[in-house]
């Protein structure tokens, strides 16, 4: 499924713990397991009420069949995101995927987990064979197997055009409450000027908590290679829309925001440590190539940051005589 332009959504800009009781209801309700999964198919969330089968539960046992299990769900990303879709995973039973979607961008997907969907003679040798190179216990595999209760192809598509059609048109009127609030917001910010003077004063919408939390977590690892799609990761978020809105919360991009981060501190230990060559400065901010931090010091601060510590401590020696 191929992700679309960014979009302003009530669904990401709430805490994910507001999913857990739909998931939970569903479930019990259904004895289904219904789990959220995030634009790149990793699980969100999954029900608290209902455990995996047991028969899943077996072959994400071992790291192949766990990687198999991940690999199929991550289908539904490639799938038709305007309607309910019923797929054979790689162990042959089926997955009932529901896709939900902002005005423009695409946020993931409900997902049952597998799902038995005939009785057919040959069906339990045809499921060993597609799992016979894991070296499970075969009898374990086919008694978890045939607890499974067999489901109607028919009866599934009507469950899942009816969750596909309840949970979007709901995404709908939360998208449309929330373009509102947020234009709302942005008139009220309008009226008022705040400075920015540092990293730590970068205006953050109340609304806004994934951005936060990833200012966080570049504030906390700057000092790794972070990517883009690293800082996504982690708060659950698409790469394309999470550049999308963290450029628009914070007025720059991911890129330059990092740097900043890391410059900023950069500078704070030209201060502080005056013996630490410029090179061991560059390490510790997150810098491998030490020509290349004093090009982006120079850049950004507009000089070389061994020119930057000799007015610092010029300064000082003033100030002390």
């Amino acid at each position: 499924m191929k992700n679309m332009e960014s979009s302003q959504t009530v669904l990401l800009r709430q805490n994910f713990d507001t999913i857990q009781p739909v998931l939970d209801n569903f479930s019990t309700l259904h004895q289904l397991w219904l789990k959220y999964v995030s634009s790149t198919g990793d699980y969100i969330l999954t029900p608290k009420t209902k455990p995996q089968n047991n028969f899943c539960r077996l072959i994400r046992a071992h790291p192949e069949g766990l990687q198999r299990c991940r690999a199929s769900v991550r289908q539904c990303m490639h799938l038709d995101p305007y309607q309910a879709h019923l797929y054979s995973c790689h162990a042959g039973l089926s997955i009932l995927v529901v896709p939900l979607h902002g005005e423009r961008e695409f946020l993931g997907a409900l997902a049952t987990g597998e799902i038995r969907m005939n009785n057919v003679l040959n069906e339990s040798c045809n499921i060993l064979k597609r799992v016979q190179d894991l070296d499970l216990n075969e009898t374990k595999l086919l008694q978890f197997y045939e607890q499974m209760p067999i489901r109607k192809h028919e009866g599934m598509m009507i469950l899942g055009k009816a969750l596909y059609a309840i949970s979007n048109n709901f995404l709908k009127l939360g998208i449309a409450h929330g373009n509102t609030l947020i234009t709302e917001n942005h008139s009220r910010e309008s009226t008022s000027s705040r400075t920015t003077s540092s990293y730590r004063d970068y205006p953050l919408s109340q609304s806004s908590q994934l951005v936060q939390q990833a200012v966080v977590f570049i504030m906390q690892n700057y000092v790794q290679q972070l990517t883009l799609e690293e800082v996504a990761r982690q708060v659950h978020l698409s790469p394309a829309y999470f550049s999308c809105l963290f450029s628009r919360e914070l007025k720059q991009t991911f890129s330059n925001f990092l740097i900043t981060t890391r410059l900023e501190k950069a500078k704070e230990l030209l201060k502080q440590n005056p013996p630490v060559s410029i090179s061991q400065i560059s390490q510790q901010i997150g810098y491998k190539d030490a020509n290349y931090f004093s090009r982006a010091f120079k850049k950004i601060i507009g000089i070389p940051p061994g020119l930057y510590r000799k007015s610092l401590l010029e300064n000082q020696s003033r100030q002390t005589t």
